[in-house]
């Protein structure tokens, strides 16, 4: 950048945006429950001016299984949040497209990405094999757990009763690497966590997270744990829902607090992105209300001393990254 000029009022003069991969948020319900079309800039903080306004290269859509859906009905409310998803596709294919293979990464500098991901393995069933039919319909990434116990490990809700990984939920983990399926561990209990870091290969990811050194919720990670994903090559997601950012009224300061944390826990910045939660919460931190404003946080962290190189891993190559190492190459042909 040129002497004086910002991140964001170099966006205002039309030049190229710093690109986002934002690792998580829920706007598939509003799509599925609502009949929100990602055309409707006033329904949500997810809508195609916002993410072609903020640089959005990439966004996960999580399917979320309601508590309402538990443990009975989890498969066919996936189902109809996933049939949703392929709604959602075909009404946006000019901006938006299904990315499954790895080569597809390469696409998203014209067209977002939408990958595909469930949050909560309940979906499951207790069926290995149904992963197998997930995959199939375009799903490449899975949170183990919400905040319960599942048949997979204990959500964050159970802390204290110390349960990590079941024997199908390492089997799961297992099968999902080989697939080529992001292994994603939000909302999972710190055993679970610790499980997952002796038996993953490949790099693996916290999708919407904070610096529990920061704010001590049960759904933030701690350095120690900070630095063993950053070890493992993998991605944490910096979240903008203020409970976690550790205040009611936190804004665009407290969301470069706990990436600036999250970078020095785990000794660099290569293993921090962004996992925005949009939709998927009451209220947002202050100044990113909506994937428009992303360009706010970069200034902020521009302003901090963050380099254009650290600003852009940050922003989205961290999670490229890692989804490079995870996505299946796309089959020949025969």
């Amino acid at each position: 950048m040129k002497k004086g000029e910002s991140i964001t009022s170099l966006q205002e003069k039309g030049s190229p945006l710093i690109q986002v991969a934002d690792a998580h948020c829920d706007t598939l319900l509003k799509v599925c429950d609502d009949g929100f079309s990602l055309f409707d800039q006033a329904g949500g903080a997810v809508c195609v001016r916002g993410l072609q306004a903020g640089g959005v290269a990439l966004q996960f859509f999580a399917a979320y299984i309601g508590e309402a859906y538990k443990p009975y009905g989890s498969l066919r409310r996936t189902l109809e949040l996933i049939d949703a998803y392929h709604r959602m596709i075909r009404e946006n294919r000019d901006v938006l497209f299904s990315l499954c293979w790895k080569e597809e990464l390469a696409d998203t500098g014209t067209r977002c990405g939408a990958l595909l991901a469930i949050e909560g393995g309940e979906a499951l069933e207790g069926s290995l094999d149904l992963l197998d039919i997930l995959f199939r319909l375009g799903v490449r990434s899975i949170g183990l757990t919400w905040n319960q116990r599942n048949l997979l490990a204990d959500g964050s809700w159970e802390e204290a009763s110390k349960g990590g990984l079941t024997r199908f939920g390492r089997q799961v983990v297992e099968r999902m690497e080989y697939l080529g399926m992001v292994v994603d561990a939000a909302h999972i209990a710190p055993a679970g966590f610790w499980d997952l870091s002796a038996l993953c290969q490949r790099p693996w990811l916290v999708s919407h997270t904070c610096c529990r050194s920061l704010h001590d919720h049960p759904r933030n990670i701690d350095d120690r744990q900070i630095a063993a994903l950053a070890a493992r090559g993998g991605v944490m997601g910096i979240t903008f829902y203020p409970d976690f950012l550790g205040d009611a009224r936190a804004g665009v300061k407290a969301v470069a607090d706990h990436i600036e944390q999250a970078c020095q826990a785990g000794g660099g910045y290569e293993h921090v992105g962004i996992g925005s939660d949009f939709d998927g919460a009451d209220r947002y931190a202050l100044g990113l209300e909506g994937a428009e404003r992303f360009p706010r946080l970069w200034e902020a962290l521009g302003e901090r001393g963050f380099s254009d190189e650290q600003i852009r891993a940050i922003g989205s190559g961290n999670l490229m990254r890692l989804l490079a190492k995870n996505l299946p190459d796309r089959p020949v042909e025969p």
